[in-house]
C-alpha cells in the first residue's frame, strides 16, 4: 500500500471516527426519548398528577414559565424531570424534551364545568386524551 493511499484511509477513518462522535449524542438522545415517552404513557397516577398541576394553577395570577424548582411545584411534578412548565390560572403544560420533539403532560379546566381537568398525554401528533378527573379533583383540591 502506497502512502497516498494509507493517508487517504487514515483521513476517511478520521471523517467516519467524527461523524460518529457528532451523531452519537443526538442517537442517545433519541433512544432516551422513547423511553421517557413509553415511561409517562405507562404511569397509573393520573389523578396525582393532574391535582399536583391543579395545585400549580391555583397559584398562579398569569401565564407564566414556572421554574421546576419553583416552591409552588409540588415534589410529585418535579421528580418526572420536566424541561419546563408552562403554567395559567386554568392550565398546566409539563414540558419534557423541547426542540423538535415535544411531549408531556397537558392539564387544563374544563370550559363548561369549572371544577373538572382533563389531563392530556400530547406529541407532536397531538394530544392523546390520558383521563378525566372531575371527581378525584374535587375529593382533594378545594377547586371550587
Amino acid at each position: 500500500m502506497t502512502l497516498k493511499a494509507k493517508i487517504v484511509l487514515a483521513v476517511i477513518g478520521v471523517l467516519a471516527l467524527g461523524a460518529l462522535l457528532l451523531l452519537s449524542p443526538f442517537v442517545y438522545d433519541g433512544f432516551r426519548s422513547a423511553k421517557q415517552k413509553r415511561w409517562l404513557q405507562s404511569r397509573t397516577d393520573f389523578a396525582e398528577v393532574a391535582e399536583a398541576c391543579v395545585t400549580v394553577a391555583r397559584s398562579m395570577t398569569n401565564d407564566a414559565l414556572v421554574d421546576v424548582y419553583d416552591p409552588r411545584v409540588p415534589e410529585l411534578l418535579r421528580s418526572l424531570g420536566p424541561r419546563y412548565i408552562v403554567a395559567s390560572t386554568n392550565f398546566i403544560k409539563l414540558e419534557f424534551h423541547g426542540g423538535f420533539d415535544h411531549y408531556g403532560y397537558s392539564v387544563r379546566q374544563s370550559n363548561s364545568n369549572p371544577k373538572k381537568w382533563d389531563i392530556y398525554y400530547y406529541t407532536e401528533d397531538g394530544p392523546k386524551r390520558s383521563e378525566e378527573h372531575t371527581s378525584e379533583l374535587q375529593s382533594r383540591v378545594d377547586i371550587s
